[in-house]
Order: C-alpha cells, then structure tokens, then sequence
C-alpha cells in the first residue's frame, strides 16, 4: 500500500515538473515568431486525438459517450471546454509569451486563493482567520515578485502582471468547473474530450495551418516537448497519480511546476532571478502548501 502511495506521489512529482518545464519551452517558441493561438490550437489537438484514442481503448465506446446522454452533464462539459481547457491554457502560455515562464508560473501558482475566495463566496461565509493570513503571505509573495523589492514601482510590465493574474483566474476555473463531472464520470474521458474539442475550437479560431512556423530541429524538439511532456503525458500522469494519492497529497506536489520552470529558465535560458524574486515565489508556494495543509473545504 505505502508503495502504491510513493508510485502515486512519483507520479505527480514528475506531472508538475513537466508543466513547468513547458513553460520555458514554449517561451523559446515564442521568441521565434510562433503565436500562442497557434500552439495552442496545434498541441490541443494533437493531444485530443492521442488521449481520446487511449480513452476508447481502456474505458471502451460507451464510457466515452456516456457523458453527452445526459443534457446537464453535457452542459457542464461545454463550459468546462470553453472557459476551463481553452482558457487556462491560452491565457497561461499568453502570459508566459507577455512576461516570462517563471513569472507566469509563479503567478498562477495563487490560483487556489482565487477557489479559497469562490468557496467562501458559494458557502456565503467569511474565510477562516488562518486563510486570510494565508492570502496576506500570497499576496506579499506576489507582491515581491512583481516589484523585485522596490514597492513603489512595478519591475513586470502592466500587461504581464494583468495575463499572470489572470491565468491564476483561469486555473481556477479549470480546477472549479470540472468538480462534478469527475464525482460521475472517468477523469480519462472528460480530459479526452475537452483536449479533443479544445483544439477543434482553438483551430476554427486559428487553424494550425495557417501561420505554420519555420523553426530549427532544436525548435521543433522544444515544441515536441510542450506537446507530449508537457500536454499528454503530463496529464496522463496526473490522473495515474490520482488512483493512489488524495487530491489534496496531489495539490501539493503543484509547487514543483513553478520550480521547474524557474530553474529551467535558469538553467538553460539565462534568466535571472534576483532575491526579492525568490523570496516572493518561495512564499506563494509556502502559503498554498499551508492552504492545502490546513485542508481548506474543497467547492
């Protein structure tokens, strides 16, 4: 049992890592002329038919309908699609594309302040004393991030700031929107769809043909990455690692994607991280960590 455990934990350890890894990789995309709605567009449906193909093969063709024969689950899984998958992926390689990965991914990483706050809202009741100072550290935390130190001034442009927050917004939603239809129905299957159908929206909107990059083998193998590392298996991997661990233990493993973006881009792109960088990222992984700990009720 405690190795089925470990194997789970592994799981989403290596889950987290290669969506932070994406986030440098596909900032190298970007700094070549390749728009967001493309690789989007492009990755999601790749994504769609690899995942939809192994969905049919384990759950089997009535699993895969299952959720459109009934009209509300149906409706929930189109708004899921549109403002769950489509948003959070778009708006975080956005940000990404505006300011840079460990600056997006750290951002996002206060997504779970925003589902604190829409629980509270949903339970009409105030946040426990500890959450408030939990959102007190996060937001000092994003504070330090976003001025280096100096707390007059932002040393992240407007528009940076704006798409990062945004994509903590978004990620929320992703985590929100789907609580349902996971109590019903197979992880595998919903995530089939929504990459599926994603990516059919994401290409009426820019088909992946339209603006095809030129790009260098080493271009092209970082874009081979955010598609397999960073889209299919990391997702696969999440949901293997939700059949031995809580999602609460999963939640957890979530501060390894802003450490493995940060330390990628420092690694092999040069960034630089200052300080007062560290220490404001450092805290907004803490807090969530002590969020997660102190095991907030789940919407």
């Amino acid at each position: 049992m405690q190795s089925k455990r470990l194997f789970g934990l592994v799981m989403g350890t290596v889950a987290a890592l290669l969506w932070g890894i994406s986030g440098p990789a596909s900032e190298l995309l970007f700094a070549h002329q390749v728009q967001v709605s493309w690789l989007i567009s492009s990755k999601m449906l790749i994504a769609g038919v690899v995942t939809m193909g192994l969905a049919w093969r384990l759950e089997g063709t009535a699993a895969l309908l299952t959720p459109w024969r009934e009209r509300r689950a149906a409706s929930q899984l189109l708004v899921f699609i549109l403002f769950g998958m489509i948003a959070m992926q778009y708006i975080y390689f956005k940000a990404v594309a505006v300011a840079n990965a460990p600056t997006a991914t750290i951002l996002q990483f206060l997504s779970p302040i925003f589902v604190l706050a829409y629980v509270a809202l949903q339970a009409r009741q105030l946040p426990r004393r500890s959450d408030v100072l939990i959102i007190a550290l996060a937001m000092f935390g994003t504070l330090l991030v976003v001025t280096k130190g100096q707390l007059t001034q932002l040393a992240i442009s407007p528009s940076a700031l704006f798409w990062g927050l945004l994509a903590a917004l978004a990620a929320a939603a992703y985590a929100i929107l789907p609580a349902q239809l996971l109590e019903t129905y197979s992880p595998l299957v919903i995530t089939a769809w929504a990459q599926l159908l994603g990516g059919v929206v994401m290409t009426v909107v820019h088909p992946f043909w339209v603006g095809f990059p030129t790009l260098t083998v080493a271009q092209w193998g970082a874009y081979a990455f955010v598609v397999i590392g960073g889209t299919i298996a990391a997702y696969l991997l999440y949901l293997v690692s939700l059949q031995y661990v809580s999602v609460t233990a999963v939640s957890l493993l979530d501060a390894f994607e802003p450490l493995g973006a940060t330390v990628t881009a420092v690694l092999f792109f040069g960034f630089h991280l200052g300080l007062f960088e560290i220490i404001g990222g450092g805290l907004i992984i803490v807090t969530v960590l002590l969020m997660s700990i102190t095991e907030p009720k789940a919407p």
